[in-house]
């Protein structure tokens, strides 16, 4: 079997729904729009941790970027940054091309291109700007000179929303 040399790295919710806080998850298990989406172009997929399992319970609630935005989030944040850098130049150094990096619409967190922000009133807002996952990545991306596309993947839109950069 051939293999297609062509990997995405997607986040953990993308995979995983369950993953989610209350009340955010738009799908039973996985998306299965990105599963197709990855299949249909013979895309591997390297799952990316979520940094919010890793000091959060799995039944917390909604919450904006303001609210991650501290120490324990950028630095859990920087720490799975680091991993996908090593992942990225293993497969890389190996020949593999790199498709993208996948966030998730939205998340404060792992939103590649829209976040979630307070707005003067308190309710919360999408707006153009990274979560605090992404924000770590693209600063290790540019710190090591690599340069990879880097997606939001809109679940309710079923499609992919590349961030120019």
């Amino acid at each position: 079997m051939e293999r297609s040399k062509k990997i995405i790295f997607a986040t953990h919710c993308l995979l995983n729904q369950n993953a989610r806080a209350q009340t955010v998850a738009k799908c039973p298990g996985a998306v299965k729009e990105f599963l197709a989406f990855c299949l249909v172009n013979n895309y591997g997929i390297v799952p990316i941790d979520c940094p919010q399992l890793m000091f959060e319970p799995l039944r917390r609630k909604p919450q904006t970027k303001e609210y991650y935005d501290n120490l324990i989030t950028r630095k859990v944040s920087r720490e799975v940054a680091q991993k996908v850098i090593k992942q990225i130049k293993l497969y890389q150094k190996n020949k593999y091309r790199i498709e993208g990096v996948y966030g998730v619409e939205g998340s404060p967190t792992c939103g590649a291109v829209r976040t979630h922000i307070r707005n003067q009133q308190g309710k919360p807002i999408s707006v153009k700007a990274p979560g605090i996952f992404f924000e770590e990545l693209e600063k290790a991306l540019r710190r090591q000179r690599l340069k990879v596309k880097i997606y939001d993947w809109d679940i309710q839109a079923k499609k992919r929303i590349l961030k120019n950069v």
